[in-house]
């Protein structure tokens, strides 16, 4: 994995942390938010506090990488590997189950 590569991936893992730590406090200010039985004023404050909270920690921002070499296109979700990754580890025999089709 290059460098540049390395990074991106602990970028991600920090979005991850961060997701889990906020998700909570994230969906109780947005049922507040989408409350129209509430007040406008608390919901003014609700939504206020949700901007407070860092953007990194939203769902839509992380982003499904490959566990070996850190690619983001192509990912299969069930092995968390890339295509390519996940080919030569087939080739290979390291992926239980999983066999050259043959017909």
């Amino acid at each position: 994995m290059t460098r540049s590569r390395r990074s991106v991936t602990s970028r991600d893992h920090t979005r991850r942390h961060l997701y889990a730590q906020y998700e909570s406090q994230r969906r109780a200010l947005l049922e507040c938010i989408h409350n129209l039985y509430l007040s406008p004023s608390s919901r003014g404050v609700a939504q206020h506090k949700l901007q407070a909270i860092p953007r990194a920690s939203a769902a839509c921002r992380i982003v499904r990488r490959c566990v070996v070499s850190g690619r983001s296109g192509g990912v299969l979700r069930r092995y968390r590997l890339s295509r390519l990754v996940f080919r030569r580890l087939a080739r290979q025999g390291c992926i239980p189950g999983v066999v050259k089709a043959s017909w």
